[in-house]
């Protein structure tokens, strides 16, 4: 058995379970606020997410009472309009069309930024989130450790973006380093560290 296995692999049936948690996690950020000033916008996009990951990487939380869900994406597998209608969530999509040309600009800076870095293969943490009622208890740690026993075991790196400055800290203790901070671009104007986990 591996931490990754001791996990709660999130199926079809527990999609909206998991966007809740998702959205509750987040429900403070400033950039989750900022892209869509809507909440049922920030839903369907965290439900695209989810969808996403659900197809082409792995959605996984702490244990069936999903007190943290992490969703991670192999490097090869960028959220292209394609897999996205691939993975089910087109018509969902369609509900943040109008937002489409304020996501393709943050997607853009963010993808040169990342570029910049030549990380090669590595395990893209695409989303990780804890319930408010669970945060502080360990369960950010334990999906943490998991995936840094898969990437270390694979020898590859591990990459993440966060907008919350407070985060740094937290994943500084399990072996991450800030490769680099962009300022998103307008209508934003928000920071970003892009954040690596390098294997030891």
């Amino acid at each position: 058995m591996n931490l990754i296995s001791d996990l709660y692999k999130i199926q079809k049936k527990d999609l909206k379970n998991a966007v809740n948690v998702l959205n509750d996690a987040f429900s403070e950020d400033s950039m989750w606020k900022e892209v869509f000033d809507d909440e049922d916008k920030n839903r369907v996009l965290t439900e695209v997410m989810v969808r996403f990951c659900l197809k082409y990487g792995n959605v996984l939380s702490t244990s069936d009472n999903l007190e943290g869900v992490m969703a991670i994406t192999p490097h090869d597998k960028d959220m292209t309009a394609l897999r996205v209608i691939r993975s089910g969530a087109f018509f969902l999509s369609m509900k943040i069309a109008s937002e489409s040309k304020k996501m393709k600009v943050l997607s853009k800076a963010i993808e040169e930024a990342k570029k910049s870095l030549n990380l090669g293969p590595n395990i893209h943490l695409l989303i990780m989130g804890v319930s408010q009622e669970f945060q502080g208890k360990g369960f950010g740690g334990k999906l943490l450790r998991a995936v840094i026993e898969k990437a270390e075991t694979e020898r590859k790196p591990i990459y993440l973006e966060t907008q919350k400055e407070e985060n740094i800290n937290f994943y500084e203790k399990y072996g991450f380093s800030v490769k680099k901070k962009i300022i998103l671009p307008e209508p934003l104007n928000l920071p970003m560290w892009l954040m690596v986990r390098d294997v030891k």
